[in-house]
């Protein structure tokens, strides 16, 4: 049998689009995404009576009119209906930039791409940017996130799984890194970086619209103190770890340059946890003098994380009442105080461009990220936008699929929820394969991928 060396269904090295049916971009654009659109509906209808005790008559005909226009959106979603614009925002000028881009490669003559014509990247992006500015267009709903009930369920949901964390960090921290080897220290680093890797999973996009979508909880588990580490290393199709470890060797001794490190976060709930344990440990080891979090400006494929999430976390943990949660809490409030954790966010991050494109539409951003010593991109649609949702050879390099963007030295690290990656040497998908039928799209796949600039 032929050795598997692409996603079937898409052309080898082109945008991945919902006008290839069968493909995991169609069933996306034609189950999921309707699915997403009615949950929000779902929700900002239960806020209906909330609304109007505060507001009376013109609250309820506000929620009415953005319940229309979300119906409407589905509607145009489901039919395949030409995609209406974007009418407000920071980003406005980039979205027309993008739809004329769209109208020209389709010589379409001024008129509006339809959902399924255009780039799944594009019209998964547009969907939940319609949302924002059907929110936006409100009165009362402004800053009203349709997600956030779900993200603090999640959160309420791990909460034994955090506090487990919590006490295996605090129980490295505890003891002073000059009593700690070397060979010590970089096994307190894989753990981490295990966790944080695998705590991709846990994402309410496809949880909510994926059927027996398996969160991977029982991999998180600690026993005797540590994780296990072992089942973590199952399923990593690609592992550079090595190589962000010989990264971090490099800062840790005197030398010019940049001391940041920058993560550019996927979802709230036990993955952004993990993400802050990854980050504390970090600076306590003094592989970093500062952390730079980027956030999403706008709710974003549901579980993605605002700044105002990051709070709610610190202020949940505080409240939490367990000591370890408590303990970091307070010192991750004093990180951000003293601003050896600094949250930023930018509206780039909420575009559809790949990031191959940011230097050109986002200069001021690409600058940020080159001022920084090495960036962490979470999770699967950042890993998207690195590889501008191609559908790549699964043996082509991953430093070429980026397509020349490499403000700073780049890791990846992304369970697999999207049938695109990069970077494997031959066989390891069809072993995958063999596996699951299933193995890009499950969770159940992991890479952790190196670009040193």
């Amino acid at each position: 049998m032929a050795e598997l060396a692409q996603t079937p269904g898409y052309p080898v090295a082109k945008r991945m689009s919902a006008k290839y049916e069968g493909t995991f971009a169609y069933v996306t654009l034609k189950e999921r995404m309707p699915k997403v659109l009615t949950q929000v509906i779902d929700t900002i209808h239960r806020e209906e009576k909330s609304i109007y005790s505060q507001f009376g008559e013109d609250g309820t005909d506000d929620v009415k009119r953005v319940l229309s226009q979300l119906s409407e959106l589905r509607y145009q979603l489901q039919t395949n209906k030409p995609m209406s614009s974007i009418e407000s925002g920071e980003d406005v000028k980039e979205w027309k930039a993008a739809f004329d881009s769209i109208r020209k490669c389709k010589r379409l003559q001024g008129s509006q791409p339809s959902w399924y014509s255009v780039s799944w990247l594009f019209a998964e992006c547009f969907m939940y940017r319609k949302i924002a500015d059907i929110l936006k267009s409100s009165k009362y709903l402004k800053d009203y996130d349709p997600f956030g009930a779900q993200k603090e369920q999640s959160f309420a949901m791990c909460l034994d799984d955090i506090a487990a964390v919590g006490k295996y960090l605090n129980s490295m921290l505890s003891v002073p890194s000059t009593d700690r080897s070397p060979a010590h220290l970089r096994v307190e680093f894989e753990h981490l970086l295990l966790l944080t890797l695998w705590g991709n999973k846990m994402d309410l996009s496809m949880i909510s619209t994926v059927a027996n979508y398996d969160t991977g909880r029982s991999m998180f588990s600690v026993e005797g103190g540590s994780i296990q580490s072992q089942l973590l290393k199952t399923n990593i199709l690609a592992d550079h770890s090595a190589a962000l470890w010989e990264l971090l060797q490099l800062i840790s001794k005197p030398r010019p340059g940049s001391r940041r490190i920058d993560f550019v976060l996927d979802n709230c709930g036990f993955e952004i946890f993990v993400d802050l344990c990854l980050a504390e440990w970090l600076l306590s080891i003094g592989f970093a003098d500062q952390i730079q979090f980027h956030f999403k400006q706008l709710p974003w494929f549901v579980s993605d994380a605002l700044v105002k999430d990051l709070h709610w976390t610190l202020d949940a943990l505080a409240a939490s009442g367990n000591d370890n949660l408590v303990q970091l809490a307070c010192k991750w409030k004093d990180r951000v105080r003293d601003k050896s954790f600094v949250a930023v966010d930018h509206p780039f991050w909420t575009t559809s461009y790949e990031y191959a494109a940011m230097k050109a539409v986002a200069p001021d951003l690409y600058q940020l990220l080159s001022e920084s010593y090495l960036v962490l991109f979470k999770g699967d649609l950042n890993y998207r936008k690195l590889l501008a949702d191609r559908n790549w050879l699964y043996t082509e390099s991953f430093s070429m699929a980026l397509g020349g963007f490499e403000p700073t030295n780049i890791c990846a690290l992304r369970t697999l929820k999207a049938d695109l990656v990069t970077g494997l040497t031959p066989g390891v998908a069809d072993k995958a394969a063999s596996e699951s039928k299933d193995w890009m799209i499950t969770g159940q796949y992991a890479v952790l991928q190196v670009h040193k600039s």
